[in-house]
């Protein structure tokens, strides 16, 4: 299932949240926390500048579903995005922070 964040919201102590557009149901968005999970060695953690839709979230929006997939639990949709890179993992070799994707 697709998993991203593409906002920030902030806590009361200051502390960052991710935030996600959550899909609920047919039509039904929501934004809302998206823990995100630990960095693997493999890994990058890139700042969401900006996130899009495309035909393929239209489709689960309207119909929880595209070609053969189902959507049977809440799933973040958004994938086209841009961002920052803010984190890589240990064994990343070609993405510094800082660079833009």
């Amino acid at each position: 299932m697709g998993k991203g964040g593409m906002s920030q919201g902030e806590k009361e102590d200051g502390e960052e949240v991710n935030m996600a557009a959550w899909l609920l149901g047919v039509n039904t968005l929501k934004i809302q926390p998206f823990e995100l999970p630990s960095l693997g060695p493999y890994d990058v953690l890139v700042r969401m500048k900006a996130v899009g839709i495309c035909g393929s979230d239209v489709h689960y929006l309207k119909t929880l579903r595209c070609a053969d997939f189902v959507v049977k639990e809440p799933m973040v949709i958004g994938h086209e995005c841009a961002g920052v890179i803010e984190k890589v993992g240990s064994e990343v070799k070609t993405l510094v922070p800082g660079d833009r994707v």
